[in-house]
């Protein structure tokens, strides 16, 4: 059993990705854009389109959007997919659904409405601002990725989304990998039945002007392991997968804290994170992810490895 894998990526992904990323406020401590970007955004706003801000929430609806940007015929652009989006009738919103979908919400014009103006004022205030070179590095990195095929799907998969394996379960045909800025180091994933749509965390970071300065992924590495719980999970994990219930039996702690600690790990890659639909089913120990410890620090270092 296997399904077919596809990278895709278009500005209008990363227009619905940032708005997310402002949306979930239970994030903005854990993004690498920091805390002070969503501050500095909301500064920004009307005090009408952040009341409307403030009232959405990453719902049924949401889940929508990311799929009407997937199947638009006009989503290279941001201003073709906004026009397409705006014109379409309930019919046609429905037709482009229904093969992935059975569920909507009511009223989904009103909906679609509301979403198309969200989007257009967002890409106003925000998106159409942000530096370019941030788009052209994640088409860069669709195509550069999607032309490597030395791994079977479910392998490449669990690479490029830092340990998230996608089972290949009864109904699932095809993975779609979006590459995403703005809500690193986090994935998002939303399954429709055959469809699942994933995505990842692109490891695109900002330019530093300190020449000492260790990529982020290095150091979200090294300052995962700086937590003993954290390294009784990784042994806990070592041998075969668990639930995240079994996960804080061990710990005997929160659950709160649990989660906590199991971000932070996987974060940095080093645990497999196994997805069945839209469930995280278990986790397991990413064994190459040690392995590359050594090998980052030495790289860092600009030491030779053989010394």
């Amino acid at each position: 059993m296997s399904y077919q894998l596809e990278l895709s990526f278009s500005p209008v992904n990363e227009l619905i990705n940032s708005l997310h990323t402002f949306l979930c406020k239970s994030w903005h401590k854990r993004i690498d854009l920091g805390p002070g970007w969503p501050q500095n955004i909301q500064a920004t706003l009307s005090p009408e389109f952040a009341d409307q801000l403030e009232q959405t929430g990453i719902d049924l609806e949401w889940k929508l959007l990311h799929l009407l940007a997937y199947v638009s015929p006009s989503k290279d652009s941001i201003e073709g997919f906004l026009i397409w989006l705006g014109q379409l009738s309930v019919g046609e919103l429905y037709a482009a659904l229904s093969p992935y979908v059975q569920t909507f919400p009511e009223h989904f014009g009103a909906v679609r409405d509301r979403q198309h103006r969200m989007l257009s004022e967002w890409n106003e205030v925000y998106f159409r601002h942000i530096d370019p070179a941030i788009v052209t590095a994640l088409q860069a990195e669709a195509t550069e990725k999607a032309a490597s095929g030395e791994l079977e799907a479910y392998e490449k998969v669990a690479a490029l989304t830092n340990g998230f394996y996608f089972e290949p379960v009864n109904g699932l045909e095809k993975l779609v990998l979006i590459p995403h800025y703005h809500f690193q180091p986090g994935n998002i994933f939303y399954s429709y039945g055959s469809l699942t749509l994933c995505h990842y965390a692109s490891r695109i970071e900002a330019h530093s002007d300190e020449e000492d300065e260790p990529s982020l992924h290095l150091y979200r590495l090294l300052r995962s392991l700086s937590e003993k719980s954290r390294l009784r999970i990784l042994h806990f994990l070592r041998s075969e997968p668990r639930t995240f219930i079994e996960v804080v039996r061990h710990l005997g702690i929160s659950k709160g804290i649990t989660h906590d600690h199991i971000f932070n790990l996987r974060s940095a890659g080093l645990l497999s994170v196994h997805v069945v639909g839209e469930t995280v089913s278990t986790y397991s120990l990413r064994v190459e992810r040690i392995q590359e410890i050594e090998q980052g620090l030495f790289e860092y270092l600009g030491i030779e490895q053989n010394l």
